[in-house]
């Protein structure tokens, strides 16, 4: 397995951990969370970087990659839903579960025709921005684990789950729209 591989690997242990460590009632595992997500990030665009470098770009990490994505944005999400008094709209977490289970359908549909569909700019723009709104988050909680949290801070969380789930939609649009043909192709 390439290096590039392996670190798309490692994300998902990652996502597994931040989701363990959110679903305690602990400030210092909220802290482990944070660190742990900023750290899938970076092997996020590691693994990427790397892969163009080495010319190890494989059909296992066209898939793969966009599938550690999704469980730790999705982990995340789901982690933070169950504390209450961030007020996260569960109908945005809705629609980005929504969108990611289309799209898994539609490479699903492309992989019986035989291609492979790597994320294309927009789900690679939609998936930087989620992370760096969903790290927001993750800051608000160590900040209010500790008590340094202002109401703003707070009432933040809600919008950026918007915003997320605005983006979702977006990037749903327009992969359905690129492979229409695909998929009318599918239906016949």
């Amino acid at each position: 397995m390439s290096l590039p591989n392996r670190l798309t690997m490692l994300r998902i242990v990652l996502a597994a951990a931040v989701f363990a460590a959110l679903m305690t009632d602990s400030g210092g595992w909220h802290l482990a969370a944070l660190f742990m997500f900023v750290a899938a990030i970076i092997t996020d665009w590691l693994d990427g970087w790397l892969a163009r470098r080495m010319k190890a770009v494989s059909p296992f990490g066209k898939v793969a990659d966009p599938i550690a994505d999704k469980i730790l944005v999705l982990g995340t999400l789901l982690a933070l839903v169950r504390m209450k008094e961030l007020e996260l709209p569960l109908w945005a977490v809705f629609v980005i579960v929504m969108r990611e289970l289309v799209i898994g359908g539609v490479r699903v549909i492309a992989g019986a025709q035989g291609k492979v569909l790597a994320a294309d700019r927009w789900g690679k723009i939609k998936t930087a921005i989620q992370l760096v709104a969903i790290a927001l988050m993750l800051c608000v909680v160590v900040a209010r684990d500790r008590g340094l949290a202002e109401p703003w801070m707070i009432r933040s969380v809600y919008p950026l789950t918007v915003l997320c789930a605005f983006l979702a939609l977006s990037s749903l649009a327009s992969y359905l729209r690129e492979y229409r043909a695909m998929l009318q192709k599918s239906w016949e």
